[in-house]
């Protein structure tokens, strides 16, 4: 193997290839040191040499192509990461919201659930109140009932009262005047007439009177 200035090298397979610019160039200065030391000397003081160089020279090109690789898939993968990292930050912006929209609707349920409260305990309230309005309303339908009832009683109890005490003076009359005109009492004579009339009147007059007192 020699090394030229187009810094050609043999690798392992026996094929040539070029070197990588950076190592070309060093190659380049170490091939005109040897030049100089073989002009000054001669050939065997770089004859034993030059194979080392070579190889450390082929490592060295080998060593940089890997690192230029790395430096590529370091940049892949820098871009990769900035994706990922976009991709995070708009997932995230995504979360926030997603979580602020939840948080409102939390409250707006908790707020129409509270309203909803309110509504139910207004309308147990009133329907308490609408109970005691039908409780009381049938206690006073109730009382008036037995009212209208014991009424009746006191009518009834009345109207034969006076019924009674209207036969009773009518009868006395009767008897009076027939006792005056010396006469017995006939049941079919005038004043048998007279008071059933008078009997009939104060029937009518009852009766108009109870109407009076139920209609007031």
């Amino acid at each position: 193997m020699e090394l030229e200035d187009g810094a050609l090298y043999q690798d392992d397979s026996g094929t040539s290839a070029m070197m990588s610019e950076r190592v070309s160039g060093l190659a380049s200065s170490i091939y005109r040191e040897f030049e100089r030391l073989i002009g000054k000397y001669d050939e065997d003081v770089v004859k034993e040499l030059m194979p080392l160089v070579v190889a450390v020279l082929e490592n060295l090109d080998a060593v940089f192509a890997e690192n230029q690789e790395h430096e590529v898939e370091l940049e892949l993968l820098k871009e990769d990461n900035e994706q990922l990292v976009t991709q995070y930050e708009r997932e995230k912006a995504l979360r926030k919201g997603v979580e602020e929209r939840y948080i409102e609707y939390e409250d707006l349920q908790d707020q129409e659930r509270k309203e909803l409260q309110s509504r139910v305990l207004l309308l147990e309230s009133q329907s308490r109140q609408n109970e005691l309005k039908f409780k009381n309303y049938a206690d006073q339908i109730g009382r008036l009932e037995e009212r209208e009832a014991e009424l009746k009683r006191e009518y009834n109890a009345l109207h034969q009262r006076h019924t009674e005490m209207i036969h009773s003076y009518m009868e006395h009359l009767e008897r009076t005047k027939m006792h005056q005109m010396g006469m017995e009492p006939a049941e079919s004579g005038p004043m048998a007439r007279a008071r059933r009339a008078a009997n009939d009147h104060f029937s009518a007059d009852g009766n108009s009177s109870l109407k009076l007192k139920m209609a007031t």
